[in-house]
């Protein structure tokens, strides 16, 4: 199968917003699991629960934080594929510009970094 390097202009939209939408709607879930996971921690007594209890809450932290991980890298590489694609009606353009020269891999690292170190920081809270 013959690879094209170009996708036209309404298909690569419609991915970019796609996509774009796919992070958003992993961003509440995962806020409110944070949150709820730090509201835990800073007003009950997490030393007085089973340790099965701390073991099923770092579970989730831990699952919880490789599923966005995951999640988001996936939306990465996709929109690192887009930028090889970028349609001529968008690439003439500001935004297809930066689109084209955006850090994808930096994304992924920093993606990869903010996530574990929140879920990092939450589990030594678990066991502190």
């Amino acid at each position: 199968m013959e690879v094209t390097t170009t996708m036209d202009e309404k298909t690569w939209t419609r991915v970019i917003e796609t996509r774009a939408a796919d992070g958003r709607a992993i961003i509440l879930p995962y806020t409110t699991a944070v949150a709820a996971s730090i509201a835990m921690l800073v007003f009950g007594d997490v030393s007085a629960l089973s340790s099965s209890i701390r073991l099923a809450l770092a579970a989730f932290v831990v699952l919880g934080s490789l599923w966005v991980i995951i999640w988001w890298d996936g939306i990465f590489q996709d929109f690192s594929a887009l930028q090889k694609s970028v349609p001529p009606g968008v690439a003439s353009t500001a935004f297809g510009a930066t689109m084209m020269k955006a850090p994808i891999v930096v994304f992924r690292v920093m993606n990869l970094l903010i996530i574990g170190l929140i879920g990092l920081a939450t589990v030594l809270a678990i066991y502190d």
